[in-house]
């Protein structure tokens, strides 16, 4: 975690989404959920991105995570 949110780094170029992919397969084994069941709502093009995970409860998503997590609608 850092300044309050979740900092994942990989080593894939941003070249034609492939870092975006990384990020969303390193998720998708971390906490046990499908890649499909995660989905980059805002920041494709970005380094800071928003993501809907579904399948997986804030407290579990938490406790995976070791840290806070913070709810959108």
């Amino acid at each position: 975690m850092e300044e309050g949110r979740l900092k994942i780094r990989v080593t894939v170029p941003p070249e034609g989404g492939k870092a975006n992919r990384k990020v969303v397969e390193l998720l998708s084994k971390a906490l046990r959920v499908p890649a499909s069941n995660i989905e980059i709502v805002k920041g494709e093009a970005s380094r800071i991105k928003l993501l809907r995970i579904e399948g997986i409860s804030s407290a579990t998503l938490q406790e995976k995570l070791g840290t806070q997590v913070q709810e959108t609608s």
